[in-house]
């Protein structure tokens, strides 16, 4: 049986023009909002030290956990070291781009340059993603049991707008486009075999996609745990669970919001959900702001220098 040929990778003038496109994305979407990152940083004042150091050291877990999840769920043996490099490299990349988009792309020419093809590195891009939701919903629903209160209730006041309209017109234009157009019908129908059968593909490796969801559940814990930490370290006490929840609004808002790694939707989103279990407005926004700069604004400055000496990996 042949192997499946290598995609074309690109050529290096290209990849000079792509680079010259992301340091013009840093110049247009970071630089403008380095005030948000001064008005974080000046958070830390207040801070008490102990929290703050177990905060970092999870957030280097994460970019381990991540790796560890992208290890297991990929159809072809990676270098760990290698792809942990390029998890950090994506803490810059997807400061450029909203809805992760910049990581995911990162993460997809990787995979290709690992001996993936386009779209086995798109199905195993897929997974991972999907095993963070499903990781995230399972941890919440455990949350909701052991807090003793329901979904609706946690989540109460927060919506998003006029989402199912959204959705059923999105459908809509899917629905008539794939009856207009007979040659987007068969494009359809050949992506969706090819991904069919590369998704039969896990049913031979079950385990590593069980510990694949256990690695996304420990990175979700992981976030719950530096967003907790933040607080504590600003003398805002909360119970660990409803720290999860409030975490959990804050992801939501940072997945709606059109702005490279849900830029102020996310800060609004925590401090909505803290201001809901009674934390005043001012150390909501406290908290938030440390935790964004943990998790969004401190890795920036090693991402980015790891995605420069990486850069072969993946332009």
């Amino acid at each position: 049986m042949a192997l499946p040929k290598r995609p074309k990778l690109a050529s290096p003038d290209m990849r000079r023009v792509l680079l010259l496109l992301v340091f013009l994305l840093l110049l247009y979407v970071v630089v403008p909002r380095l005030g948000n990152f001064s008005q974080s940083f000046a958070t830390l004042r207040h801070a008490r030290p102990l929290p703050i150091i177990v905060a970092c050291l999870l957030v280097g877990a994460t970019y381990c956990l991540a790796t560890t999840t992208y290890w297991l769920v990929a159809l072809h043996r990676l270098r760990y070291t290698r792809t942990l490099a390029v998890q950090t490299a994506s803490a810059f990349a997807n400061r450029l781009l909203p809805a992760g988009l910049g990581g995911l792309t990162l993460n997809v020419q990787y995979l290709r340059r690992a001996g993936h093809t386009t779209a086995e590195a798109a199905v195993v891009a897929g997974i991972n993603n999907a095993l963070g939701i499903i990781g995230h919903v399972l941890i919440l629903l455990v949350v909701m049991a052991m807090s003793g209160s329901s979904l609706a209730s946690s989540f109460h006041g927060i919506a998003v707008p006029h989402a199912g309209l959204i959705g059923m017109i999105l459908l809509g234009v899917v629905a008539v486009s794939l009856l207009a157009f007979r040659t987007l019908r068969q494009l359809m129908y050949k992506t969706a075999r090819r991904v069919t059968e590369l998704l039969m593909r896990y049913r031979r490796r079950p385990v590593r996609l069980l510990l694949g969801l256990a690695s996304s559940c420990a990175l979700t814990i992981c976030y719950a745990l530096i967003f907790y930490a933040a607080a504590l370290s600003l003398g805002v006490h909360v119970h660990l669970l409803q720290a999860f929840v409030v975490f959990t609004i804050g992801v939501i808002a940072g997945d709606a919001t059109p702005t490279p790694g849900g830029l102020v939707g996310a800060e609004a989103g925590l401090v909505a959900g803290l201001v809901a279990y009674g934390v005043a407005a001012p150390s909501a926004l406290a908290v938030a702001l440390l935790y964004r700069l943990l998790t969004y604004w401190l890795p920036l400055g090693p991402g980015l220098l790891v995605f420069l000496f990486t850069r072969r990996w993946y332009l």
